[in-house]
């Protein structure tokens, strides 16, 4: 949890006693601008770690912004593990004949390996992902997972980063909104 500091508070109450709102507009700016910032850093925390598009991280956080009326921003992330070939697969495509080698798989930066029995294939739905079969028999086969993007940010490394972060980021926003205001800028 992120919280602005009761010191901070009792400046900006100082500072901003004659603006309608004041510390009320300067709270809300800071928060909003440092929940969107944590989700830039959460998503460049996560890529450090994961072999991921940004995309597929950026799209699954949602942030709930905060109001005058409440004053706090929700960052949420929820969602189901993500197909295996959202990570680092090889191949990365169907091979045009049938392939020798094994699939081979990487979902954290210098980890990963080959899956036996695993191939790539694309659905008529144009989906492309990694398969197993599940007997002996052809059909029916199921689609290989890796984590799901809220696992990946609850990693302790990413989670302690993005905390800090924010925090700094509030503050130092927090800052700016109170001169920014001062200075008459968005009364």
């Amino acid at each position: 949890m992120i919280t602005v500091d009761s010191k901070q508070i009792e400046r900006a109450e100082e500072l901003l006693k004659n603006i309608p709102n004041g510390v009320s507009k300067a709270v809300v700016n800071a928060i909003n601008r440092a929940a969107e910032g944590a989700r830039t850093d959460a998503v460049k925390k996560v890529r450090e770690r994961y072999y991921v598009k940004a995309k597929d991280i950026r799209e699954i956080i949602q942030i709930t912004k905060a109001t005058y009326e409440n004053q706090a921003a929700i960052i949420r992330a929820k969602g189901s593990p993500l197909a295996l070939s959202k990570f680092k697969i090889t191949p990365s495509k169907p091979p045009q004949k049938r392939r020798k080698k094994p699939v081979i798989a990487r979902v954290v930066r210098g980890e990963g390996g080959p899956i036996p029995d695993a191939f790539v294939a694309k659905m008529e739905s144009g989906h492309i992902g990694v398969f197993k079969r599940a007997g002996k028999s052809r059909l029916p086969i199921i689609q290989l997972y890796g984590p799901s993007v809220p696992q990946m940010l609850g990693h302790k490394s990413v989670t302690a980063f993005v905390e800090e972060r924010a925090q700094e980021r509030l503050e130092e926003r927090l800052e700016h909104e109170i001169e920014r205001l001062l200075r008459g800028v968005g009364k």
